[in-house]
Formats: structure tokens, sequence, C-alpha cells
């Protein structure tokens, strides 16, 4: 895996590893053999929550995990990190209330065993908070070294520059990364989303994120496996002629569909009007080596267009 330097300074994998699941449904055993792997592959961007996976466990589970992952490999330093904060965990920690920031920082870094992140992410917005108390408390944990840099998740745009507006007025750190869904199907725009703010990019928000050189994280890039397995396809994804033709390519091209995804998105930046995207999934171990054959693949300008034009 090539390294990508993207404009906050951070040096990343092409391909960010999710870690939600590790230490809940996913055993120790097994996110440890992928962890590995993934560095092995030459990962080094790796995903997790304050809240990852509340809903099968306390939340806690990823980042002790991770924790006790980085302390037995000795690779802190060899790793980007990322974690979240402002999404609820059974009826208690969401928003980003100066409160809330500096309460779950502090655990973060506890279970994670360090004693900074690479990337501090608002888990989604909180309108209800006013944006100066929040980056305020966010820029407090840049100027005391627990936090490198900012991102946003699950944000509308609009908010997302309104916050940068107010952290370049007040000499706060911005935000300088995006946490969103894209993957190389359509979406369904009738399709409410099952949290208010996580809706599917569409090309004003990529068109936004190109012009202010910021990089996009896309999680559920993979949707679930649909591209091996169709009736896996979420309701908010449309199958039809897209579906069929990264099906058919891959085919031509000898990998699976979603290796070919992952291609398509490391390599959509050459296009006008489209970000860096780093793509953000979990898998395992046998399924990471297959995806991540599309890393291999050189796909022309013309491929790009092509498969651009695909309704």
């Amino acid at each position: 895996m090539k390294k990508v330097l993207l404009p906050n300074g951070l040096n990343v994998s092409e391909v960010a590893l999710g870690a939600m699941m590790f230490g809940s449904t996913t055993s120790k055993e097994e996110s440890y053999r992928v962890l590995d792997t993934y560095v092995e592959m030459g990962g080094n961007f790796i995903d997790t929550s304050n809240n990852y996976a509340h809903w099968a466990g306390t939340g806690d589970e990823s980042e002790t995990l991770l924790g006790e992952w980085l302390r037995d490999r000795g690779c802190r330093d060899k790793i980007v990190l990322a974690t979240k904060v402002g999404f609820d965990r059974h009826g208690k920690g969401a928003g980003l209330k100066r409160s809330q920031i500096e309460y779950w920082v502090d655990e973060s870094l506890r279970k994670l065993g360090t004693d900074y992140i690479d990337l501090y992410y608002a888990h989604t917005d909180d309108p209800t908070t006013p944006i100066e108390e929040t980056m305020e408390a966010f820029d407090s944990l840049v100027k005391k070294g627990k936090v490198r840099t900012l991102g946003s998740s699950n944000y509308d745009t609009w908010r997302l520059a309104e916050a940068n507006m107010i952290a370049e007025n007040r000499g706060w750190t911005p935000y300088t990364a995006m946490q969103q869904r894209l993957s190389y199907l359509n979406p369904k725009f009738s399709v409410a989303p099952k949290y208010v703010f996580n809706e599917v990019v569409n090309r004003e928000r990529l068109r936004f994120l190109a012009d202010k050189n910021m990089p996009l994280i896309s999680y559920a890039c993979l949707c679930k496996g649909a591209y091996e397995d169709t009736s896996r396809l979420p309701d908010e994804y449309e199958g039809g002629a897209r579906l069929e033709f990264i099906r058919s390519m891959a085919a031509d091209k000898g990998v699976n569909p979603s290796a070919l995804v992952l291609a398509w998105l490391t390599n959509i930046h050459r296009c006008e009007g489209f970000p860096r995207v780093i793509p953000l999934f979990s898998a395992s171990c046998e399924q990471l080596k297959q995806n991540l054959r599309g890393l291999d693949l050189k796909l022309t300008d013309e491929e790009l267009k092509m498969m651009n034009s695909v309704q």
C-alpha cells in the first residue's frame, strides 16, 4: 500500500481499516489477525470510535482492544489513529458540549493506551450546542497535544463550512478531513438515512471537498459486501446498471468487484470535481487480501471516465 500525505500533515495508507466490531462480535484473536495482516500489507490508518460497538456491548470494546494490540505490538508510532466523539452510547455521551468532549477524549486516550490521537472526529453534528463551544473545545485539545488534527463525520456541508469559518475567525483549529458514506453505486436520495446527518455523499459535497482540498474518508464504501452478494445491497443504494457494470469490469480484470471499487475510490481524485478519497472498511483477512488487489490496478483516465458515466 502506498502512503498519501494529506493536507493536514498526516501520512496515511491509501486504505483505512475500520475497527468497529473488534473486541465485540469480532474476537480478539481474529481482530489481531486482521490488524497484523493490514499492517503487513502496508496499512497504517486505523479508525475507531468511543462508542464502538455499544449495540453489541458497552461501547468500550474497540478502543480497548486497539490499545492492547498497540501495546502488544509496540507499534503506536507507526500507526495513524483516528477515533470519534459525539454519538450516544446507552443513553449517555451524545453531544459535542465542551464537558463531553473533554471527558470522552480522556476516556479514549486511556483505553487506547496513548497520550495523543492523530485524527479526532466529531462523530456527528450536535445542533443543540453552539458551534463556538464545540470548536473551542476541540482546539484546546490540539493545543494541549492530546489531538493532532480534527475531522467531521456525519455533518452537512454547510455546517462544516460554518464551523471552519468560525475557527478561522477565532484562530482555532479547523476540521481538515470529512468522514462520510461514498461508494460506486448511486444513492437513493429518497431514502432517509438511519441517523439525521449520515447522508450518502452527493456531487455537490464532492465539489466542495475538492475545492477546499479536504480529503474524504469514505465509510461503508463496500456496501456490506453487496458487490459480491447482491442480496446484501443496503436500501439506500441503487443496484441496476452500475452494479452490473462494476461486476462485469471486475471479471474482465480478474479481481473481485470490491477490489475494483477500491481502485475507483483511490483514483477518483484524478477526475475534475472529486477530492482525494481514502476508503474505510473492515474485512476478514482473506477478504482484506482480495480487496486490496484493487490497489494494484492501473485505471486509465478513459476507464475512470467510463466508470463515472454509467448511470
